[in-house]
């Protein structure tokens, strides 16, 4: 991803359902999810037959004019354009200072340092050295609407749109591979394709190589239009990978861009990912593959869809501090919306296809609920429904996150005078008691149906990952958020490390959460850069 001054990368991972969603993986930290535990049967594509560039042709840097940069794909003339080049590190070595302009050698060379401005292994200081940073990809800087190509054969995995992140992006596998090292042993690779303006292609669909699957953009974590180009190994836990995550940032006591750039957890990349373009100039064949063109349709994205879809009141309800986390000064909430007639049987698992009765294909959370589905990360009932708007109550969030943190779950003698230890959730209660994620109400009660608000959930969710979310806040995070607020800190918590909308101007903290937002939310920041 391209460094800008203006640019600053919104990160994080949510790990928070309901009993009643079943997650394939496990979370280590609030920031980790290791979403490609499924194993969904996908079609078998053409076997390997070699390699092709992602994209055919390169702007002529060198030559264009400053209005001509800026010009989309379809509107700049043909003489802009340059026939792909290879990648070579040492090129982009040579320093910018001892290139003369108008010199052909020199513009060679330019435009290689230009087009291939953060190397593989590289940082964000622009200086063209591999093996000194963290990112684990060749940013490949192009113009708006490039058409991007399949490497090789393979089958679509992930077609996501997404306005985070990697932004719009699309990961192929292909089976059977040889290794860089060795055109004999056969291996699992996934090509990934990110910040597309445009996703051609489906999950399910096999290409081969020289396909048009895509359009590059600059959706995502991104200000100018290139192509985040990465192949992952098969021992990458999700596509495409990241190296390191908020968390360890954050204990390191380092920002993202210093960890890019001084090569934080760079061992992680060199094991779970190979030099993409050194990979596809390695089996490069001069055997010709009908390419298929794909028309660019008129609207290729899917419209972003914000966390927060609950209309605001005129006047938010004054909500006080529901007793999650034992605190001296803490005091009583009473949620704004009370779950009525929750399931708390786990609901059966749907078909891949993810195809839900009532989340039709123009449901804001279709996209979310259906790729998670199709990931094996969220599930529907027996009668083929999701209940996008039913609510979450407090001990599925409990239950949720302990599963995700994979603690012990203990059965123990319960303190609060509203819940039986008969009760399916009792254990997962005593566990939350015992760790001091969640406390009591001073009337001896835990009202475990009561619907989970925002306020509450973030509260719940940064505790019982441990997180040490810093109480001081000065400016209020949201219009609806005041200052001394007791959940301000975790709402400030929340927007900093990118879980809420930093573009919305109230979040409503007392309104509760639905499954389909959930969805949506998990959605969105599952395939965020893994911070």
């Amino acid at each position: 991803m391209l460094k800008t001054t203006q640019w600053k990368l919104k990160t994080g991972l949510f790990v928070f359902g309901t009993l009643l969603i079943s997650l394939a993986v496990a979370v280590t930290d609030m920031n980790t999810m290791l979403y490609k535990a499924n194993i969904l049967s996908y079609p078998e594509h053409e076997p390997f037959n070699g390699t092709v560039y992602p994209v055919k042709k390169y702007p002529n840097w060198s030559k264009l004019s400053a209005e001509e940069r800026d010009l989309p794909y379809s509107s700049l003339s043909e003489s802009g354009f340059v026939d792909v080049f290879p990648y070579d590190p040492d090129q982009l070595l040579i320093s910018a200072d001892t290139l003369k302009w108008n010199d052909p050698n020199d513009d060679i060379v330019r435009n290689a340092k230009i087009t291939y401005s953060v190397p593989y292994l590289g940082s964000y200081k622009l200086d063209g050295k591999e093996g000194t940073g963290s990112h684990p990809a060749v940013d490949i800087k192009i113009v708006e609407g490039t058409p991007v190509f399949a490497i090789a054969n393979g089958t679509v995995v992930k077609a996501s749109t997404q306005t985070t992140g990697f932004g719009n992006h699309i990961v192929l596998q292909h089976n059977n591979f040889p290794t860089l090292d060795d055109p004999n042993a056969k291996t699992i690779i996934y090509s990934s394709y990110s910040h597309l303006s445009g996703v051609l292609v489906s999950v399910g669909d096999v290409v081969r190589k020289g396909d048009q699957i895509g359009l590059s953009g600059t959706t995502g974590t991104s200000t100018t239009p290139h192509l985040h180009f990465q192949i992952d190994n098969d021992q990458a836990p999700w596509h495409p990978f990241w190296p390191f995550t908020w968390k360890e940032l954050n204990e390191a006591g380092i920002d993202f861009y210093t960890g890019v750039d001084t090569g934080f957890m760079q061992e992680n990349a060199r094991a779970t990912t190979i030099s993409p373009l050194k990979y596809v100039q390695e089996y490069l064949n001069a055997e010709t593959t009908p390419v298929i063109e794909v028309e660019t349709v008129a609207d290729t994205e899917t419209p972003p869809v914000n966390i927060e879809e609950t209309p605001v009141a005129t006047e938010t309800p004054t909500i006080t501090e529901d007793v999650i986390v034992a605190s001296s000064d803490d005091n009583v909430i009473t949620p704004d919306t009370v779950a009525t007639g929750v399931e708390t049987d786990v609901p059966e698992n749907t078909e891949a296809s993810g195809g839900f009765s009532d989340v039709p294909g123009n449901h804001p959370y279709y996209e979310a609920i259906t790729y998670l589905s199709q990931e094996g990360i969220i599930s529907g009932y027996k009668d083929v429904t999701f209940k996008p708007d039913q609510f979450v109550n407090r001990v599925e969030a409990l239950k949720f996150i302990l599963e995700s943190i994979k603690v012990a779950i203990e059965k123990g003698t319960l303190p609060f005078t509203d819940v039986s230890e008969d009760e399916w959730y009792s254990k997962y209660l005593f566990t939350g008691y015992k760790m001091e994620i969640v406390d009591g109400n001073p009337d001896g009660t835990f009202r475990p149906n009561d619907t989970v608000n925002r306020a509450e959930f973030f509260k719940i969710l940064f505790n019982g990952l441990k997180v040490d979310v810093d109480p001081t806040v000065t400016t209020q995070p949201f219009e609806d958020v005041n200052v001394d607020d007791w959940f301000a800190p975790y709402i400030q918590y929340a927007k900093k490390i990118g879980l809420l909308d930093t573009g919305l101007s109230r979040i409503n903290p007392s309104a509760g959460m639905t499954r389909g937002e959930v969805a949506d939310a998990m959605y969105k920041l599952i395939n965020i850069v893994k911070l």
